[in-house]
């Protein structure tokens, strides 16, 4: 079999993974993205809330807060200047009881000093006024949150890594991957069964939930791999035309457990959602369990009272790859370049914010592959 000779190699084609692939064709000759799924996106990045996050959550030194920093930045000029649909909505931020409003200075305060910007406080008083149908102690705005079209923005990064002369391959599996000489050797096989061998001085492991399988694959040493995933799945539900009404399009309580908690996103639609929860799983499963409309209302009771379980119907699902399980701690985006393995890059638990985040990504893999 006949190799291809490629300067660089990405395997995922979420938007981190093409974001990476952007950055990567911008300097050199030949990139290609391998995804096994037949579009891109299919996974993580079209399974979320589509919120552009600010950045406010994570500790000061962490890549998920620099990287998400600059990453909004980016995100809203590249949208402006593409056109693509997204709104700077804004985002409230919500405390229901005395402990919690003592968060939500420490958040304030937190926020700015990372440099993700000022939030405005709110008093529940003047959250009445905007918003008739929450009830809180005190709030927190966000101006620079927002929402932005993830198949729109994915379908815009994949044309223009084609653009500037990358190739994307779909319905594509990676079978092996092993160094020969001061190269990389890729082995691929598609749906039909077609094989294909690719060699390279460069390559991005993007995998989202099987990175670390790709990473085993690669040879990386167990020593060198500490890391482990578990997986988390995410469910949302839509809320009914009967649900009590909410002007903005982003309504958030404090961060409780392994996710932000139970919020509320309206799309560019106006369509509104209940979620993520955060479930651990052991297998890959998208559906929705419609028993759980009564846990979704009694989450997102405590800030919007009126809400019923009927006012709740299943919607979609996602799973992200977490690096910690239930009780876990922080952590960080895992961004390795091994040196026993020249020239590769392992992108291990992107998860939120890594859709915000994904354009500077991409620049930070292009700068630490070489």
């Amino acid at each position: 079999m006949a190799a291809d000779e490629v300067d660089a190699v990405v395997i995922g084609a979420g938007a981190v993974g093409l974001a990476c692939a952007l950055e990567l064709s911008r300097r050199l000759d030949s990139v290609i993205v391998i995804e096994r799924e037949v579009g891109p996106g299919r996974e993580i990045s079209s399974r979320n809330s589509g919120v552009i996050h600010a950045g406010i959550y994570y500790p000061g030194d962490s890549l998920k807060t620099r990287l998400c920093i600059e990453g909004k930045k980016l995100l809203y000029r590249w949208c402006e200047t593409r056109d693509i649909p997204h709104a700077r909505t804004g985002k409230l931020i919500v405390a229901t009881s005395d402990e919690e409003e003592e968060r939500l200075r420490k958040l304030a305060r937190h926020a700015k000093a990372v440099g993700a910007g000022e939030l405005e406080p709110l008093t529940g008083v003047e959250v009445a006024r905007r918003e008739p149908e929450i009830r809180c102690q005190a709030a927190l705005y966000s101006p620079t949150s927002g929402v932005v079209d993830v198949h729109e923005l994915l379908a815009s990064f994949l044309r223009e890594v084609r653009e500037t002369g990358g190739t994307a391959v779909f319905h594509t599996a990676i079978e092996d991957i092993h160094r020969s000489g001061r190269e990389w050797v890729v082995r691929t096989e598609d749906t039909m069964g077609r094989g294909a061998e690719i060699r390279t001085r460069r390559i991005v492991n993007a995998a989202g939930l099987s990175a670390l399988d790709i990473a085993e694959m690669s040879g990386l040493p167990a020593r060198e791999r500490p890391w482990r995933l578990h997986p988390c799945k995410g469910s949302y539900f839509a809320l009914q035309a009967g649900a009590p009404p909410t002007k903005h399009s982003l309504i958030y309580p404090l961060p409780r457990g392994a996710g932000l908690g139970v919020h509320i996103t309206a799309d560019l639609s106006g369509a509104r959602r209940a979620g993520p929860d955060a479930e651990y799983v052991d297998e890959i499963d998208y559906t929705v369990d419609e028993s759980h409309a009564a846990r979704f209302a009694e989450a997102v009771a405590r800030y919007l009272p009126a809400i019923r379980p009927g006012h709740l119907t299943p919607d979609y699902a996602g799973i992200r790859p977490k690096l910690v399980g239930p009780g876990g701690g922080f952590a960080d985006f895992v961004i390795a370049t091994p040196e026993s393995q020249p020239g590769f890059a392992h992108l291990i638990g992107i998860e939120s914010p890594g859709l915000t985040a994904s354009l500077a990504i991409g620049a930070h893999v292009s700068e630490v592959i070489g």
